[in-house]
């Protein structure tokens, strides 16, 4: 399992493997997280409608996903039955869980909230833009641990033969913090039990060096 291609976004920066994105950075003013995301994705002019309807922990995720599948010349229309998505964050929808809270009490009057408060969501919207048939799932952790990523992307490749990339990382967006870290990971020709730690050790250097 090797990583191919990754996508760094944080407040105020947008990096596809190691190139940074001047253009779509300009629009991060770092003040108001869902207008940055937004005008971003005007600028990538993604034919999506669900975007609006997104939180915004989902719309940072949609967003490092485009950026990386278009870098990577996949075509959004075509489907794929092995590949599969995965991502860790430690908030999840918490902004939109809070939201939903404000429309109980009647705080708000927005009829939707409670529609965003399903954390695997972000999944749902990557796979339907690109047509993913592979595996996908959520994991809530208290942070980013390199390892436990490598052995969920390690496990899942070990446990569907049938699937080739996965699109993985971690997706964070919560009270104005922005960090997202996406990666598509590729099956390797060695067998996946040989050399287990060495391959662990050498995927979290190299996690490390992106993060």
């Amino acid at each position: 399992m090797i990583i191919q291609s990754y996508c760094r976004i944080t407040n105020h920066s947008i990096v596809l493997d190691g190139e940074r994105q001047l253009p779509l950075e300009k629009c991060l003013e770092g003040n108001k997280v869902e207008e940055d995301l937004n005008a971003v994705f005007e600028l990538l002019e993604v034919d999506y409608s669900e975007f609006y309807r997104m939180d915004e922990f989902s719309k940072l995720g949609f967003i490092a996903a485009e950026l990386l599948m278009r870098h990577n010349g996949s075509d959004p229309h075509t489907f794929k039955p092995h590949m599969g998505v995965v991502i860790h964050s430690r908030s999840g929808t918490l902004g939109a869980d809070y939201r939903t809270l404000q429309a109980l009490r009647g705080e708000s009057d927005d009829p939707h909230a409670y529609k965003r408060s399903i954390p695997n969501a972000i999944c749902a919207d990557i796979a339907c833009r690109f047509k993913l048939g592979g595996e996908m799932g959520l994991i809530l952790a208290d942070g980013f641990v390199y390892e436990h990523f490598f052995r969920t992307s390690y496990g899942m490749f070990q446990t569907d033969p049938d699937l080739d990339t996965l699109l993985g990382g971690y997706v964070e967006c919560y009270g104005g913090y922005v960090s997202a870290l996406l990666c598509l990971l590729t099956r390797t020709k060695q067998p996946l039990e040989e050399d287990y730690d060495l391959n662990e050790e050498r995927f979290c250097i190299d996690l490390l060096r992106i993060h």
